[in-house]
């Protein structure tokens, strides 16, 4: 059955949790606003702010509980031998844009619009993100290929929402107009961990601070090689794409789109 998306049953705020947040979740949290505090301020007299976001983001992990990325050698050795400047990874929490930064700290990320509405994430964001026009589209062929044409790498994440790690929903078109080779990374917090659904990002985000350690796996194959016959055809390349995706990193292919998520229903 196609279930690429799970949703919690429960809601975040019980007698069981309240103890957790307190002793928990309040520390961490203050600590990852201690840490982005220092980071802006490091930022002023700081010219590298690759690396600054880099080790940055590896804290922010550690404060969610992410005290170890499951990232293997060959992993890392296939990203330093990509020569593709589109990357696609699969997206089932906003963590994943914490992952990626520190893997791919010279890159810059299609984004929802919001996400340029959150403080603290917006100052970093200015730099490092190309805001769609709206949540859920936004024509930037143009700038994206004026990126391209500097030497930026970009991520997407092409689903356009968050999904189950075991499924990789039909694709937007965005990353695949530019007609060039893809390096494809899946991130796979596995079964015993709840994806975004219908839950907000507070709700996700204090689920995890509350957990005493979260578990995250990094997978990279090579570059996805363009052929002819995906240039002709946007949804051939879309779905050779898919086809090398699920291959190499043990994947369904669901039929769904992000239009059928929960999160997206609610606001249509």
């Amino acid at each position: 059955m196609d279930i690429p998306f799970k949703v919690i049953e429960k809601r975040f705020w019980s007698i069981k949790t309240i103890p957790k947040f307190i002793f928990r979740g309040i520390p961490r949290v203050i600590l990852i606003l201690i840490c982005y505090i220092i980071a802006l301020i490091i930022s002023i007299f700081c010219n590298n702010h690759d690396k600054l976001l880099k080790w940055g983001s590896r804290i922010k992990l550690f404060f969610f509980g992410y005290h170890n990325i499951d990232i293997r050698n060959e992993d890392l050795e296939y990203i330093k031998q990509s020569k593709s400047q589109i990357i696609i990874a699969k997206h089932s929490s906003y963590i994943d844009i914490l992952l990626m930064l520190y893997l791919f700290p010279d890159a810059k990320f299609i984004a929802s619009e919001y996400i340029s509405r959150i403080p603290i994430i917006k100052k970093f964001g200015e730099n490092k993100c190309i805001y769609l026009k709206n949540e859920f589209g936004g024509n930037l062929t143009s700038t994206i290929q004026k990126e391209l044409d500097k030497g930026t790498k970009i991520i997407f994440f092409s689903e356009g929402v968050c999904s189950s790690s075991e499924y990789l929903l039909k694709l937007r078109n965005g990353a695949f107009v530019p007609n060039l080779d893809i390096l494809p990374v899946h991130i796979d917090y596995g079964n015993n961990y709840w994806v975004m659904g219908e839950q907000d990002m507070v709700l996700h985000a204090m689920t995890q601070i509350t957990n005493y350690r979260n578990s995250v796996k990094v997978r990279v194959i090579p570059d996805y090689k363009i052929t002819e016959n995906d240039k002709k055809d946007i949804e051939i390349f879309k779905e050779n794409f898919r086809k090398y995706y699920s291959d190499g990193f043990n994947v369904k292919l669901s039929e769904k789109t992000y239009k059928d998520h929960p999160y997206f229903k609610l606001k249509i």
